[in-house]
């Protein structure tokens, strides 16, 4: 996560939840809507309990490496208690400051993040950095429209509004889909 708003290690049962995992795809949403694939450099920023950083390592193979940034030491000692394959490495930064190189990755990640920080538009202009040319961000986040269990509703980034935020840090080919009841995702482009 990121300085503005830790999400408590007391709630990490939340996002390993077996439901919240089932209702979310998540191996198909990497695979089929991010285009992850064997050999890929991937970054999960605000990367929680490992909820997706590990289907992402899984998908990117041994060929492939995948950084799990998170500011939170306790988050991140979740991942490690999983027990991460070798292509997994854990970067204790804040997501807007990840430390990595410029230019090093196919793939970012930042799933229910954007709602999290006061500077959403920091956390976008850090993908971009990250991503090579071409490279490929996914966002994920809670539908704006539904007073669903979740955030409360005057903090959810909309899709209107991850649009703007996308252009703003210079991704293209933006496109948004619903993908369950309660979140959408948002794709975009490093030109």
């Amino acid at each position: 996560m990121n300085q503005d708003n830790h999400f408590s290690v007391k709630m990490s049962g939340r996002l390993d939840n077996p439901d919240r995992i089932a209702e979310l795809r998540i191996p198909e949403l990497l695979a089929e809507v991010g285009c992850v694939e064997a050999g890929m450099v991937c970054v999960d920023l605000g990367a929680g309990t490992g909820t997706f950083t590990l289907p992402l390592a899984e998908l990117a193979g041994p060929t492939g490496q995948v950084y799990a940034v998170d500011d939170s030491g306790e988050l991140l000692d979740v991942i490690k208690g999983k027990h991460p394959p070798p292509n997994v490495t854990l970067i204790q930064a804040d997501f807007t400051a990840s430390g990595l190189a410029s230019g090093m990755a196919d793939f970012c990640l930042a799933a229910f993040v954007l709602h999290e920080t006061k500077s959403p538009d920091k956390l976008l202009t850090e993908a971009y950095r990250l991503l090579k040319s071409g490279g490929r961000l996914l966002v994920m986040e809670w539908r704006a429209e539904f007073d669903s269990p979740g955030p409360p509703q005057h903090i959810r980034v909309s899709a209107c509004r991850s649009a703007r935020l996308f252009r703003e840090a210079g991704f293209t080919e933006f496109n948004f889909l619903n993908w369950t009841s309660k979140h959408y995702y948002s794709t975009a482009e490093k030109p």
